[in-house]
């Protein structure tokens, strides 16, 4: 019988999915319609006291920007579910989310003092993605791992290296507000993720026989008086 090449995918966890599902129709429905200027964070959080914004803005993208959705599918299957799966469903979302609102958050209070940092509308999934990336980072530690079953690299630097690119990118492009929910949100997710990571076991995501991995954490050879996997010295 012909194996389906999507038997090798990894397992996309519930709530890393339905992250990515609800941004995704919020997103889709609204972004184009006047209700999204009071579900963004924008101007009517300091002008209006909309208070609820920072969390709205996690789950809707402003219109034109829908393109980071790829963005979502991607690192919340490939890197968020390995977190989903290590701490359980209300641990990751707790985690991702509250990560993202914190982001919006702290944005929102520098439009206070700084107006031009809420001039245009800010939303979207981008600072949970940071997080996920973040704490898998933490979690996962020296563990080695393989992209495409070919690059060999660290946990962490994987982590560390991707968590710079997407934190720099909108200063490349001359949108330093877009940073500054980035930023915090990965300082937060440092710091939970430091506080939650595991101390007895590797956290290794054991690979399955004859099944190519597209993302794949490994776990070195120790010597035999030495069972349990370092993570983080």
């Amino acid at each position: 019988m012909a194996t389906s090449i999507l038997s090798g995918l990894p397992k996309f966890q519930r709530g890393a999915f339905w992250l990515f599902v609800v941004a995704l129709v919020t997103s889709a429905l609204l972004a184009d319609q006047p209700i999204a200027a009071s579900l963004a964070l924008g101007r009517p959080f300091a002008e209006q006291l909309a208070l609820w914004q920072p969390l709205s803005a996690v789950v809707l993208f402003p219109n034109g920007t829908l393109a980071g959705l790829v963005g979502t599918l991607l690192l919340q299957w490939f890197v968020g579910g390995h977190l989903e799966a290590r701490w359980g469903t209300r641990r990751y979302l707790t985690f991702a989310v509250g990560s993202a609102v914190f982001g919006y958050l702290v944005l929102g209070l520098l439009g206070l003092g700084v107006p031009a940092a809420l001039a245009a509308s800010h939303g979207g999934t981008m600072p949970a993605d940071l997080a996920a990336v973040v704490g898998f980072g933490v979690v996962y530690g020296r563990t080695p791992m393989q992209l495409f079953g070919a690059l060999p690299i660290s946990a962490r630097t994987f982590a560390g290296v991707l968590a710079g690119v997407l934190i720099l990118a909108p200063l490349l492009r001359g949108n330093w507000p877009e940073t500054v929910p980035l930023a915090a949100a990965a300082a937060l997710a440092g710091l939970l993720a430091w506080r939650w990571r595991p101390s007895g076991d590797s956290g290794r995501v054991a690979p399955r026989k004859n099944k190519p991995r597209h993302l794949r954490v490994v776990k070195p050879s120790q010597p035999a008086s030495d069972k349990r996997p370092k993570l983080l010295n």
